[in-house]
């Protein structure tokens, strides 16, 4: 059996993630991120930074290349079955490249019939990726919900819901 992956010099999610417990917005590094090397406080570290582990450590069968240090991507998949690419805001594009976008329309395709969705953010901006087309969502409330809906020509209709 191999050996777990471990985040080694990948700091990204301390970027790209929110960390309430530190007041830490995304897309701003934590005070407590050594970048490149890790965590300052990691003992003692908060437990949604305990609990976090990005999709390339979780999937050993993802190449290296999707570190997300190289790909500029964090992989997260939510309890709620929504597959989020978070890119690092230097890099709003980053989820489109090869061979990361390949794979997202992969997940797409597969997840689509059953409501399991992928989506882009480059923090605020956000896309849904649909089997066929990607959909530029804008700037919607970080806790703006979805309606997605597919016409008789294929073509994906979304509309953005009120917060719950």
């Amino acid at each position: 059996m191999a050996e777990p992956r471990t985040c080694g010099s990948c700091t990204l999610c301390c970027k790209t993630m929110l960390i309430e417990a530190l007041n830490k917005p995304i897309g701003q590094w934590c005070v407590h991120c050594d970048i490149g090397k890790g965590c300052k406080t990691y003992e003692t570290r908060p437990q949604a930074c305990r609990a976090f582990r990005c999709g390339w450590l979780q999937d050993p069968s993802m190449p290296d290349s999707l570190r997300p240090d190289r790909s500029k991507v964090i992989l997260d998949l939510g309890p709620d079955g929504r597959l989020m690419a978070r890119c690092d805001a230097s890099n709003p594009t980053a989820w489109k490249k090869e061979p990361l976008y390949s794979r997202l329309k992969a997940w797409s395709r597969m997840g689509w019939t059953r409501g399991d969705t992928v989506y882009a953010v480059a923090f605020p901006r956000v896309w849904l990726i649909a089997p066929d087309e990607d959909v530029d969502l804008g700037t919607p409330p970080a806790d703006a919900r979805f309606h997605i809906s597919q016409g008789p020509d294929g073509k994906v209709k979304v509309v953005v819901l009120p917060p719950a």
